[in-house]
Order: C-alpha cells, then structure tokens, then sequence
C-alpha cells in the first residue's frame, strides 16, 4: 500500500484513466467483494457481545441497557479523511455523541492497539472484534483487500477480510430501532438524521 490514506487513493484511482476504462470490472468488484449478510432487523433484541477497546478494556453491549446506543462497524482505522471513508463516517457521529447523548460505539477488525489512538481522534470509543463475530450478526463483512486490488488501488491486498461499513442503533431497552448497511460501496455513509429521527431526536419530520 501507498503512503496515501483509503480515500486519498481512490480518488486518485477514480481519477484515473485505467480505472475509468475498467467501470464495470470495478462494479463487478464490489457486487463480489461485499455480500453482507447481516442478521439483525428492526425490532430485534440486540446480540450481545464482549470486545476489548483501547488498553484492552472491555465494553459489554448489554451492561449499556438505559442508554441509547450508535454502533458504528467499520472497515479500517486510518482508511479514509475527514472528508470520506471511515474518519468521515466516525466524525459525524461525534455530535450524536456530544449533542444528543447517545452511547456511540466504533467496532471494526483493528487491534485494541490500533484502538487506543484512534478512539482519541475520534472522539468516542472503539472497539477491536478481531473474530468479526459480531461484525457478522450485525452489518456482514467484505473482502476490502479484493475490492482495492480490483480498483488497482492496492496489490495482493486479497484476502483481508473486515467489517461492512453500517450503523445498528438500540434505544435503552436494547432493542434494535434502525439498521443501515452499506449497500455495495465501501465510501457511503448512513444519514446521521435517520439515526436522529429513529431516536426521537432531533429533525424527526422530513416533510
């Protein structure tokens, strides 16, 4: 890999004339490289689960019950900037975090090391699921590293399997209230005024 951040090298990749020239491969790609296969719906109990976040402390989603909860699944800590990818999604969950009060939770593949000084920049916690057990009850995973191979971003990057990007959000019961998951592209991002709206927060009548 480049030194250039995820997004850095997409855009480049994008702006390319191979990439332009391969669209429907690129397609192709992701239609292949992201299948989620997320099990949790609307009105479902939230799984529980126990992963370790920055010093490898511990987090259990179902010691959170009375709060109202953002998790936040993530492909890759450092991928992306302020202005797309990961950092992007994460910044813009921060004021659901300091505004409305809302327990928000990054979960991706990266290590409690990793976690440390991520969760510092983003501004909530995050937590490591190394397994991608929970990643899979919740948002389903993706081949990152065949999607960047495949976009010529990166090379023999396959196969480095993470987490799809996706937002799952519980009221204080632990009840699931909304469910976004990336629908094959790992650059989109879910609409924080959903989240809201699901919440009873905010902007709740888009009329």
């Amino acid at each position: 890999m480049s030194a250039f951040t995820l997004s850095s090298s997409y855009a480049v990749a994008n702006a390319s004339a191979l990439v332009k020239s391969r669209g429907v491969k690129a397609r192709a790609s992701r239609r292949a490289a992201i299948a989620p296969k997320a099990a949790v719906k609307v009105g479902d109990a939230a799984p529980d689960f126990t992963l370790m976040g920055p010093g490898f402390e511990l987090t259990t989603l179902s010691k959170l019950k009375g709060q109202k909860v953002c998790l936040a699944f993530f492909p890759a800590a450092y991928s992306g900037d302020a202005d797309g990818g990961c950092e992007c999604q994460l910044g813009a969950l921060k004021s659901i975090s300091e505004t409305d009060g809302v327990t928000v939770l990054g979960i991706s593949k990266d290590t409690p090391f990793t976690m440390a000084p991520w969760s510092a920049k983003v501004g909530f916690t995050c937590l490591s699921d190394p397994s991608l057990a929970t990643s899979e009850k919740y948002v389903g995973t993706f081949d990152l590293g065949k999607f960047l191979d495949d976009i010529d971003v990166s090379t023999n990057f396959a196969p480095y399997v993470t987490s799809n990007r996706g937002c799952v959000v519980l009221d204080e019961t632990g009840k699931v209230v909304y469910v976004w998951n990336s629908p094959g592209e790992p650059g989109m991002l879910p609409d924080t005024t959903e989240i809201q709206a699901a919440l009873g927060i905010g902007k709740t009548n888009f009329a």
